[in-house]
């Protein structure tokens, strides 16, 4: 840490002397409601600015945005956005502190090897961050802006900064937040000490360090009272269990620890902020250690013509296996070493121009990412195989050239960005099958694949009103090809499709916006959002477990294949906001129809060699809202609230496989409903005896509720069924009444 420190303040002092001013990059907004600013702009863009004072969980915050989900995965300890109906790397461009995460998770299985009691590792696309140093998150669904890699929008977590600690002036400041809940969640804590100071020069500084650390496991109470390891069915009654638990709970008990270290120097126009942040954890029989470097750095002189700003990141992650662990029920070598390192540098300049009264401001910028999974250690009984199993190898290499413009004109605004990206994967393949004619050339070597893509985002808004400010886009965004995808096979075979195409996804969006204070009272505040959406994307990528014939005809073999199809998706979603001091509400609603193929490697099962837990199902349900509304006593020193999590349909992939027999097994997969999923309601009070001084009591499935959530990963999972028998089961419920104390203290 100290040689980082170091090397940050010789960096900003070679570049920018000693007449360095500093300046928080962060915008403070104190005068805006929390997720108020959604409703000032045009398009289906989400906000919320008190993360780290939810006693809910991470997913809760993102599913109470509208149009934004989760995929939850107990085995992978990142979280997973879903937006539309899309996850993963370059379908959703998730960020912290708008850095790309690339993390690629892959848990080892939790039975041993071709074990039909346990269930296959998954692998999935997310962001390792912690709850407690997050101050909020910032959704854009449909539309980009910059270099972002993402067909269905953007999601970025801000973590906090130096005057989230340090407040009213002072030089010192400390925040402090411990809570510990009942049913499977342990106590969670978080300090931050911070402090500023302007130094005899006139130049500012501040700097922050946080930690923070918790511990929960998954062998919970269900709402009908029964714990997760008990939860192994008997079902033909002879007293013995005829499957596993739904969940390895033993393996998924977790206590990770992230550090989050901030260096903010500057002075006059110039402003910067070096930061640390690392993560690690124990889960699902591997260690997960996390580092990320980041550099910020703006250049404003008061001029129209230069406001520049750098992005410069540097993030390595290992996943460290067990020397018993498997992966796709083959045993590990001595365990295994997995790394995904990520380089990424975005500079730009904005220019401001005033042409006849209008405000245009154009932002050119470069981003360039590099992207590398590699395995460091280990191997697997199938040696010598360069794509199989759930852990990619190869790199990945982005470089894109970018153009913002913001013009406002009267009751009129208008963004109209577009980028240009140039895209390579190199890796090694393995041998192709000589009867797979998707896998070209057919001998085993170093391979490279590229291309060039043309994206844009068109916003118009027309501000009519303040209860009636309609918008009106169009986009077309293209979702690089990433390693997994192109080098890893899926299975335990080596074919790949060499012929694999990005995805395109051209978005049109219509709604409009409400936003006013006095509706109702002088000082309430009112905001609405309403935004239709329809997306077509071409050269959707998924994949199917094919069977290949030799030249006589005969069955040779099954290989998962990715391919190129189509997708749409549309809907609608609402937001509102109500805030009169007394009385407040926030209520979002979510709406969707698609269509898409389905992914063979979304079934968590085993056929004819792993083919699972690489992709995650990720229909949304039918609907779904959440409803937060409460009152305020005492000059708002108490609260009184409650949460309504609505959830229409949802569905599950069948884990019931079929099998078709023309001279070898054939797997065939379908979608199934879930159970109704009741309204689940959360209580909460708080309480703020003194200003720097809250209490929190919280106790979340109030009404003891039994059921199964949705796009929980392992709802599909191979415990769900009955081995050689055509039953299916409804075991992995959710958690059942849980109660939450928190406390937080600021100096």
């Amino acid at each position: 840490m100290r040689k980082f420190v170091a090397l940050s303040m010789a960096v900003i002092s070679i570049l920018f002397g000693e007449d360095v001013d500093f300046e928080t990059l962060e915008i403070s907004a104190d005068k805006l409601k929390s997720g108020e600013s959604s409703f000032l702009k045009a398009g289906a863009l989400s906000s919320r600015d008190d993360i780290k004072s939810q006693n809910q969980s991470v997913d809760s915050i993102v599913r109470a945005l509208p149009g934004t989900y989760t995929q939850v995965d107990q085995a992978q300890g990142s979280v997973s956005v879903n937006i539309r109906g899309l996850t993963g790397l370059g379908r959703v461009d998730t960020m912290v502190d708008g850095v790309t995460q690339t993390y690629y998770g892959t848990a080892a299985d939790s039975g041993g090897y071709h074990s039909f009691t346990g269930n296959l590792g998954t692998s999935a696309y997310g962001a390792l961050i912690d709850q407690n140093l997050l101050v909020g998150i910032d959704v854009e669904r449909g539309s980009f802006r910059g270099a972002t890699n993402g067909i269905m929008g953007s999601a970025n977590f801000r973590t906090i900064g130096v005057d989230d600690v340090v407040r009213n002036g002072n030089i010192f400041g400390f925040l402090g937040r411990y809570s510990y809940g009942t049913n499977g969640l342990g106590p969670s804590y978080m300090g931050a000490l911070a402090a500023k100071d302007e130094l005899e020069s006139g130049a500012n500084i501040g700097t922050l360090f946080a930690y923070s650390g918790k511990r929960s496991t998954q062998n919970y109470k269900d709402g009908n009272g029964v714990r997760s390891e008990d939860a192994a069915p008997d079902i033909d009654g002879d007293g013995i269990p005829d499957l596993a638990a739904p969940l390895d709970v033993d393996t998924l008990k977790q206590k990770p620890k992230s550090y989050l270290f901030k260096f903010e120097y500057g002075r006059d126009a110039h402003n910067a902020i070096a930061s640390y942040r690392g993560h690690s954890n124990y889960l699902a029989r591997r260690k997960i250690k996390n580092n990320n470097y980041q550099l910020d750095y703006r250049f404003n002189p008061n001029s129209d013509f230069i406001d520049v700003k750098m992005k410069a990141s540097v993030s390595d992650t290992t996943q460290k296996y067990d020397k018993d662990a498997t992966i796709g029920w083959a045993p590990l070598q001595n365990g295994m070493k997995f790394k995904n390192k990520a380089d990424i540098l975005d500079l730009s300049n904005t220019f401001q121009f005033n042409p006849a009264s209008a405000n245009l401001k154009s932002t050119l910028g470069v981003n360039l990412l590099n992207n590398e999974y590699k395995r460091i250690t280990g191997d697997s009984d199938y040696a010598g195989l360069k794509t199989s199993f759930s852990v990619p190898q190869g790199k990945q290499k982005l470089r894109s050239l970018y153009l913002d413009n913001s013009l406002e004109y009267g009751i009129f605004t208008l963004d109209a960005n577009v980028n240009f990206m140039h895209w390579q994967l190199s890796g090694e393949k393995g041998v192709c099958s000589v009867y797979n004619n998707y896998c070209q050339p057919k001998e085993a070597g170093w391979m490279k694949k590229d291309g060039d893509e043309l994206n844009y985002s068109l916003m118009n808004g027309v501000s009519l009103h303040e209860l009636f400010a309609p918008f009106i886009g169009y986009s077309k965004s293209t979702r690089a090809l990433n390693v997994q995808e192109l080098f890893h096979s899926g299975t335990v075979y080596e074919d790949i499709n060499t012929f694999l195409q990005p995805e395109t996804a051209k978005t049109f969006q219509l709604g409009f916006n409400s936003h006013k204070h006095g509706l109702i009272a002088n000082d309430d505040i009112f905001g609405f959002k309403l935004t239709y959406y329809r997306s077509k994307v071409k050269n959707y990528i998924y994949d199917r477990l094919m069977l290949f014939y030799d030249d006589n005809g005969s069955p040779d073999t099954m290989y998962l294949t990715r391919l190129n199809g189509d997708a749409t998706l549309r809907g609608f979603e609402i937001e509102l906001m109500y805030d009169a001091g007394y009385f407040y509400t926030t209520a979002t609603y979510s709406r969707q129809k698609a269509s898409y193929p389905l992914s063979d490697s979304t079934a968590v099962d085993w056929t004819n060699g792993p083919s699972s837990g690489v992709s995650q199902f990720s229909e949304l349900p039918k609907y779904y809202a959440t409803i937060d509304a409460g009152v305020r006593f005492f000059d708002e020193k108490l609260t009184i609230g409650g949460i309504a999590k609505i959830t229409g349909k949802a569905k599950r992939m069948n884990p019931l496989f079929t099998y078709t027999t023309n001279g070898a097994e054939f797997k065939s997969i379908k979608t199934q409903d879930l159970p109704s999923i009741p309204t689940i309601f959360d209580m909460y009070a708080t309480y703020k005896p003194i200003e720097n001084l809250t209490f929190k009591l919280e106790v979340q499935n109030v009404f003891d509720k039994n059921y199964m959530d949705a796009l929980y990963t392992y709802n599909s999972s191979y415990s769900n069924q009955v081995f050689n028998d055509d039953i299916t089961i409804f075991n992995n419920s959710a958690r059942g009444r849980t109660a939450l104390l928190s406390i937080e203290y600021r100096y």
